[in-house]
Order: C-alpha cells, then sequence, then structure tokens
C-alpha cells in the first residue's frame, strides 16, 4: 500500500556477515526498514546466501514491503582489539603498546588480525574505531607496536583498529567468476563497490556482471578517501549511486571539511540522478545505551537535509541490544526533520543540472507539480531512471513510479521520496493512463479529483508510439 505521509529519506540496517544466522533474520524480516546492508567478509561469506534465503522466507509480505539487499564488497578492519574485558581508558601523550593475540608478549592490548605484518607502519595514525582514541606508532617490532596516544579517549572490546596508511583495498579484479555467478544467483538490488579510483576498473566489473545476468544490481561505489573524492565527476556516471563514508572519508582530510564535502558530493550526486547513502557511525553510541547523543541527532538531520535518499544505521548498533530503540529513534528524527520546509535551510541547496530532454521534462513537472498543488507527481519508469531523475529534484510531494518490474520496485525502495506501484502487465502498452488511474485510487491514499502530474518518457499515456511528455491529470 502506498502511503501518503511515508518518509522521504529511507533507513537501511547494516550487518557484518559474521553475524548472520536463521535467528536474526527471523527478527528483522518485519521491521520497518527499507534496506539491508550486509557486509562482505572472506571468513564468512558462504552465510550471505543461507541468510538472504532465511530473510525472504520470513517476511511476511501482507505486513509490508520488503527491504532492497545489499552486498558490500568493502574489506571491513584490518583489526580489532582481542581480549579486552571491559572499556579501558588512555591518556593523551601515555605510550600504549599492542600485540597480535597469541603472542606471549606482554602488552597492554591483544590485537585480532588475519597478518600482523603490514599493520603497522614507523609514524602512521591509528585510529581507535573512527577517531574515538588517536595514537601514532612509535616503534614496530616483529611481535610488539608501541604507540603514542595523541587524543585519549576511552577503549572498548571489539573496537576496530584503522590505519589508512597501509590500508589495502580488495580490486574488482580479484573477484573470480565463482563468486560472480554467487552474487548474481542471489538476486540482490545492490552491490557496494569498495573505494576504488579507476574507472577503466569499474567498466571491467560491470561488463563481467552482465556475463551472468541480464537484470545486474545497482552498483554503488562506496567514497571513503579523498582519492575517490578527487576522481568522483569521472567515476559517477559508471555507477547508480554512491555511499558516503564520512567517518573513513574523516580518517584522510581535515574532519572540519566533512560537512561541506558531504553537500558537494550531494550535489554531484543529484546532477547525475544517482541515489546517495549516508554512513557515518550513525547511532553509534546506542551500540551500549537506549538513547543517542545530541550530537547524533544532529548528524542525523544534517544528512537528511544534505539530500541523502538513505541513511545507514551502525553495524554494531543493528546487531546490539537496543537496534529496534535506534530504528524507531532514527524513523522519528526522519519525520521530525522532514516537517521543515526547505526553505528553513541555512544554506543553498541548487537544483540539479538540467543538459538532457529527460532532465527538461522531470524538472519541468517538478515546478508544475509545485504550481498546481498537485498530490503526486507518477511516473511510469522501466528501469527506474525516469523515477531517479524525479527525486534528484526533491519534489515536496511523493514521486509515485509505476513499473512493471518486483526487482526494479525493490532497487526504487531507496530512492528519497519514491514510492513504487508495480503493473503485472505488458510493458509496451499504449493506453497505460487509464490502468494506472485504478490502481492509484485503489492502492494508495488518492482518491478521485485528486490532481497529480503524470510523466512519461518512454511510453505515451495517448498514443502506442513512444513520446516524452508530461499531463496534469485529474484521477477520476
Amino acid at each position: 500500500m502506498i502511503q501518503e505521509n511515508a518518509p522521504h529519506t529511507k533507513i537501511i540496517w547494516s550487518f557484518s556477515s559474521r553475524v548472520l544466522d536463521e535467528e536474526l533474520a527471523q527478527r528483522i524480516a518485519n521491521e520497518k526498514v527499507d534496506g539491508v546492508r550486509l557486509a562482505f567478509h572472506g571468513d564468512s561469506e558462504d552465510r550471505i546466501p543461507k541468510f538472504i534465503e532465511q530473510f525472504r522466507k520470513a517476511h511476511n509480505p501482507q505486513k509490508t514491503d520488503q527491504a532492497a539487499i545489499m552486498v558490500d564488497l568493502s574489506d571491513g578492519a584490518r583489526a580489532q582489539v582481542a581480549e579486552l574485558q571491559e572499556a579501558k581508558e588512555i591518556l593523551f601523550g601515555n605510550l600504549v603498546t599492542m600485540a597480535p593475540v597469541g603472542s606471549k608478549t606482554d602488552a597492554h592490548f591483544k590485537v585480532q588480525c588475519r597478518t600482523w605484518e603490514g599493520i603497522f607502519r614507523d609514524g602512521a595514525m591509528v585510529y581507535m574505531g573512527y577517531g574515538h582514541v588517536v595514537m601514532k606508532v612509535k616503534d614496530v617490532s616483529k611481535e610488539q607496536v608501541t604507540l603514542e596516544v595523541i587524543q585519549g579517549g576511552t577503549i572498548f572490546p571489539s573496537m576496530d583498529i584503522h590505519i589508512p596508511e597501509t590500508r589495502a583495498r580488495r580490486s574488482l579484479d580479484s573477484i573470480d567468476d565463482i563468486h560472480l555467478q554467487k552474487i548474481c544467483d542471489l538476486h540482490i538490488e545492490y552491490v557496494v563497490l569498495p573505494g576504488i579510483r579507476e574507472a577503466k576498473e569499474i567498466e571491467t566489473f560491470k561488463a563481467r556482471l552482465t556475463k551472468f545476468t541480464k537484470d545486474r544490481p545497482w552498483l554503488v561505489l562506496r567514497i571513503d578517501s579523498m582519492d575517490v573524492y578527487n576522481k568522483l565527476d569521472e567515476l559517477l556516471p559508471l555507477v547508480d549511486g554512491i555511499l558516503i563514508s564520512r567517518r573513513e572519508l574523516a580518517l584522510t582530510t581535515n574532519p572540519a571539511t566533512i560537512p561541506m564535502l558531504t553537500k558537494e558530493i550531494n550535489q554531484k550526486a543529484d546532477d547525475h540522478a544517482k541515489i546517495v547513502l549516508t554512513a557515518s557511525e550513525m547511532l553509534g553510541s546506542m551500540r551500549r545505551g537506549p538513547t543517542p547523543t545530541r550530537a547524533e541527532v544532529s548528524d542525523i538531520a544534517n544528512a537528511i537535509n544534505d539530500g541523502s535518499d538513505a541513511l545507514v544505521l551502525s553495524e554494531d548498533v543493528a546487531n546490539g541490544p537496543y537496534a529496534v530503540q535506534a530504528l524507531r529513534v532514527m524513523d522519528r528524527i526522519i519525520l521530525d526533520t522532514e516537517k521543515r520546509s526547505a526553505s528553513e535551510l541555512n544554506w543553498l541547496k541548487v537544483s540539479p543540472s538540467v543538459d538532457t530532454g529527460m532532465d527538461a521534462i522531470a524538472y519541468n513537472a517538478y515546478l508544475t507539480a509545485e504550481r498546481v498543488g498537485a498530490k503526486a507527481i507518477v511516473c511510469v519508469t522501466k528501469e527506474g531512471n525516469t523515477a531517479m531523475r524525479l527525486a534528484s529534484f526533491r519534489a515536496p510531494v511523493p514521486v509515485i513510479a509505476v513499473t512493471f518490474s518486483e526487482r526494479v520496485a525493490k532497487k526504487l525502495s531507496l530512492a528519497r521520496g519514491v514510492q513504487a506501484l508495480v503493473l503485472k502487465m505488458d510493458p509496451n502498452i499504449g493506453e497505460v493512463l487509464p490502468i494506472v488511474n485504478e490502481q492509484l485510487v485503489r492502492q494508495s491514499w488518492l482518491k478521485p479529483g485528486d490532481k497529480i502530474v503524470f510523466v512519461s518518457i518512454t511510453i505515451s499515456s495517448v498514443s502506442a508510439k513512444g513520446s516524452n511528455l508530461f499531463t496534469v491529470q485529474e484521477l477520476q
């Protein structure tokens, strides 16, 4: 059922493949969530197919639309704090030692890692979590590393350890055809690509995907460093969306610049009609407590006002004891923030560029909807492109995407302000508007007499030939 006051900004739950099991699938299947991100880890990747099967089987179609599923191919942290039983405070200026699990060295902290060699380097900056504690490497030996505390704070059990200077990126070329076939066989809606810098690598990966499926998942590029950001103009046209990892981006540049960089990235994505997912330790404090901090609430509100299509709840929160409370909190923040009108923003969000005929139709349809007081913009979209272009203008009324594919509808479930209506009919039909009219009255809050702006880029509502048009209609 298409809802009148549904939030425009969507929510994605995030889980490491290490925690996936049937109990989790049952627990989250019918929660109010728009997407599920599964972080791909080499030591537990085999859990993903079974989990997806369990998740889809557990879903009750009478309760809510099923969430879109995305697999994130990015590597997680290369190291974690191990064998720590309780939180430990360390102070500025202290010297701290670390050693790998299994070492007989009497170090302050033990580290769980695949391989100890090469993780630490003399002079490298080390971030516990994403900047909760910052240290600098003073000395590295075969069994131990000594670090100086640059920014004191609390180290928690199982906390991730990030060392950007020695970070190794997963290459798309390293994913063999067997794994690629498995990804395609899952029929997932999205694949998140690790932060990469070469357009050719993305083009090659897309070509390989098409060997295994005609209906490939949408590709989302992770922006997690200034290297990726600096190549964004070249990379954006090659993908379907982006994931802004603000916490990782902040490790490679001055954190004070992140708010404006995020706005700039959102603007570029809107110009190309790409989906924008934002992640940055969303509600991170709720991994250990039932209420968020004021800073976290502001962080979410800013991401909404920046124009994010969807917000990614932190992995540790989604799998923690306060997961459902965090979901409710995020939903409430979204609703409260979206009640504010755009005129109350203290900065100017520029409309996306209008460069093509499709852009012009989408932009003027959006303006017309405002001027005539339309209740919704309704578009016919076969692959999702028309709906994404309309969504990029951030219209104040809902965009109802009429599509002929359940899979396209799931992909569009993460687009800001978009709700999908699936027509089970021949997509080449010319007289589509009367059928859409009947479905809207039956399956949405819209009623006879309501005005809509009807957009058709690929098929015509008035003839059997293709055309580009939009019209103001009153539902019958």
